[in-house]
């Protein structure tokens, strides 16, 4: 399904992503917070951690909080605390604006609907405090009929396994599922899965496509 051919004709279900679809996300806050941490070593720190697959280690379960943030505290030669670490990898969150709830609950009265993220520990319970304070909602769980968590699921997008896990628990049919992700590159797993796909970028965000 590509961008000018989206329709939600034929679908019994809808996949969503976390970041930038519900949440809003400012990815280069985070990058700015750490390049303050670590200073004129952030790029070649960056490359040797990326090169390890530290981040992705983390966003699937592999490693633990604790070790991700002690880590990147040896890694700041005392230049941080581990609430600055938790501050800097957390400034990328922003706010979900409530009338996303609602296109969430009219898709679940409408859908079968699932949450499929790319995550870890320090951002869903900055998430969930968020939504405590400001919602007064414990999670988003409510808003689907499952949500999943790549760090709990021990695979992250775009393997294909995660999508086939979702189909498989739920007994899906692909052809008739939707997954929305405003990372390209998560589609192509998603499409190897058999899943329609619709790419969300900043220029037509949920409330564009799914009109209540």
């Amino acid at each position: 399904m590509t961008q000018k051919e989206f329709s939600l004709e034929g679908i019994d279900t809808i996949i969503f992503d976390l970041g930038k679809v519900i949440i809003n996300l400012d990815m280069e806050a985070t990058y700015k917070a750490l390049e303050n941490i670590f200073g004129d070593r952030y790029e070649s720190l960056m490359t040797e951690l990326n090169s390890k697959e530290f981040f992705n280690a983390y966003e699937t379960g592999k490693i633990s909080t604790k070790e991700f943030i002690s880590t990147l505290l040896k890694k700041s030669n005392g230049a941080a605390t581990e609430q600055d670490i938790k501050d800097a990898w957390n400034a990328m969150l922003l706010d979900i604006p409530p009338f996303r709830f609602e296109i969430l609950k009219w898709a679940k009265a409408n859908y079968k609907t699932y949450c499929l993220s790319n995550t870890n520990e320090l951002h869903i319970n900055w998430i969930n405090d968020m939504l405590q304070k400001e919602f007064d909602l414990e999670n988003l769980n409510p808003y689907f009929h499952k949500v999943y968590l790549s760090h709990e699921m021990g695979h992250r997008k775009p393997d294909v396994e995660i999508f086939e896990t979702v189909i498989k628990n739920h007994k899906l049919d692909p052809s008739k599922t939707l997954f929305i992700d405003d990372t390209a590159g998560h589609l192509v797993g998603a499409n190897k899965a058999g899943l329609n796909t619709f790419h969300l970028t900043d220029d037509n965000k949920i409330e564009d496509l799914i009109k209540i």
